[in-house]
């Protein structure tokens, strides 16, 4: 060991220079603020009762929202030695978001009392009241129980006023849509947040030609976030030449007794499989949270095996996303639609067209998670499709995507800055195709042969992420979050 600290490309050990040794865990839940704010002014004018519903209100408001987060609540504030009490409690809590509920109209100033010491907090004001509709008895003591909306839209202008931003949902106390929707911003905000710590590495290179693909790395992190970290093949090689047989010959009976085999040999599945422990040790090392790789021609050529089947298993592992082909846009959206999701992601091209069934045939790279075969009597383990250096038939997973719902997305440097394609669709359940690779047959929403006219009018990148489940609202969101145009199809 050096008794100097080395960077990552120069280091024998795993402590490095340039590379955090300790990476903090994403955690397991959103942590909120709740600011529920009053008039002190109010309980003098009123019953006794008065002040018992507005307070029993924000309880209320508390309470739910500490079903779907963790919740720092100080408690009713009505003066402003209360908010500037609350405010410090917020600023020494790590909040992820701040929620604005106004109890009874409430002048700015107590509210921005608190509100200021957390500036870089995101704000979502919750314009509430304690009913859904108004009735004919409803007196005006009953009026400022519900003049919520006076203070958020006085709230709201200060604000517009200042430059700063903020979110704003509305409904009843026991209405679930806006409670729904705070959760939805909080996932979108925590996302970006989560893009901003991203560690990506990158073997290799775009391939060549495929220049919607090409990104500045710096233009990445300031736009999109991810810090990406260029890596020698080298490095890989250093770890492919380490691997156990014995560790490699497990691997590839597991797969082998898990999938059918179509063409390879076991000196095909057994060099597949030493490339794909090597990947994933590479990535453990270097403490990254996703690899992107360029095959052809580069890892294929050297290791006379395609890297399919390591990234395919990191997938389905789900602790790491991996992409191909140099496509750093495409596995940073990767990222999200994940989160969003809940599932795993697959990297795609625009294939053909089917007019029948009004659906886009989608080509993968085989590398996506089994996982969404829908099952592992689904998947052929067959010969790779394409030739690029490599010994024998290669391996790769030949499968189609299970039926369901789907989004897909992409994002595109474009002349006029960032853009982000959103579109929605159905897996359909068709027959598996013999073409030695993954795929999926997905019936979009407008004609099909339209459809394909727009987004190209658009300038879309060649390759797209498909994920099951609909996370379109989210991804637009997390457009406007990052400040980058988007264009739903």
């Amino acid at each position: 060991m050096s008794e100097f600290t080395l960077s990552f490309e120069a280091a024998e050990d795993d402590v490095f220079g340039d590379l955090l040794s300790e990476r903090p865990a994403p955690r397991e839940r959103v942590t909120i603020g709740l600011l529920g704010v009053a008039y002190f002014e109010y309980w003098r004018m009123f019953s006794p009762q008065f002040k018992n519903d507005v307070v029993a209100d924000l309880q209320t408001v508390a309470d739910r929202l500490a079903r779907d987060f963790e919740l720092v609540f100080p408690g009713v504030v009505d003066t402003l030695d209360a908010a500037e009490k609350a405010g410090r409690i917020f600023a020494a809590s790590s909040l992820d978001l701040l929620i604005v509920v106004e109890g009874t109209y409430t002048p700015d100033y107590i509210s921005m009392q608190a509100i200021d010491h957390v500036p870089h907090v995101p704000v979502v004001m919750f314009t509430t009241q304690a009913a859904e509709d108004i009735t004919p008895q409803d007196d005006y003591e009953t009026i400022m129980r519900n003049s919520a909306l006076i203070g958020t839209a006085q709230l709201s202008g200060t604000f517009v006023k200042m430059g700063r931003k903020f979110d704003i949902v509305a409904g009843s106390i026991g209405d679930e849509r806006p409670y729904r929707e705070i959760r939805r911003l909080a996932d979108v905000k925590r996302s970006a947040a989560r893009l901003r710590q991203l560690n990506i590495g990158v073997i290799g290179h775009v391939f060549r030609g495929m220049y919607d693909l090409e990104n500045d790395k710096t233009k990445i992190r300031g736009a999109l976030g991810p810090n990406v970290i260029y890596i020698e093949l080298s490095h890989l090689l250093k770890l492919w030449d380490a691997v156990a047989d014995e560790d490699t010959k497990a691997l590839a009976a597991c797969l082998a007794a898990r999938f059918r085999l179509l063409g390879p040999r076991e000196e095909d599945l057994y060099r597949s499989c030493r490339v794909a422990i090597a990947m994933e040790r590479l990535v453990d090392r270097l403490r990254l949270d996703a690899l992107c790789f360029l095959g052809q021609h580069y890892i294929e050529k050297h290791t006379g095996a395609p890297a399919r089947i390591g990234g395919s298993l990191m997938l389905e592992k789900g602790r790491h996303l991996v992409a191909s082909e140099g496509d750093l846009a495409g596995l940073v959206i990767m990222h999200a639609m994940s989160w969003f999701s809940g599932n795993s992601p697959l990297q795609a091209e625009w294939g053909q067209y089917d007019a029948t069934h009004n659906a886009l045939l989608m080509v993968g790279h085989g590398v996506a998670s089994p996982a969404l075969a829908g099952g592992d009597d689904r998947v052929t383990l067959t010969g790779a499709p394409e030739e690029w250096g490599f010994q024998g038939s290669g391996v790769n997973m030949q499968f189609i995507l299970k039926p369901g719902r789907v989004t897909m997305g992409h994002l595109l440097d474009a002349a006029g800055g960032w853009q982000m394609l959103i579109s929605g669709g159905e897996c359909l359940d068709y027959p598996c195709l013999p073409c030695a690779e993954i795929h999926a047959l997905v019936q979009v929403d407008r004609p099909v042969k339209d459809y394909v006219v727009h987004i190209q009018r658009q300038g879309v990148s060649h390759h797209a992420i498909i994920v099951h489940g609909d996370v379109r609202t989210e991804l637009e969101m997390l457009a406007a979050e990052l400040g980058i145009r988007s264009f739903t199809v």
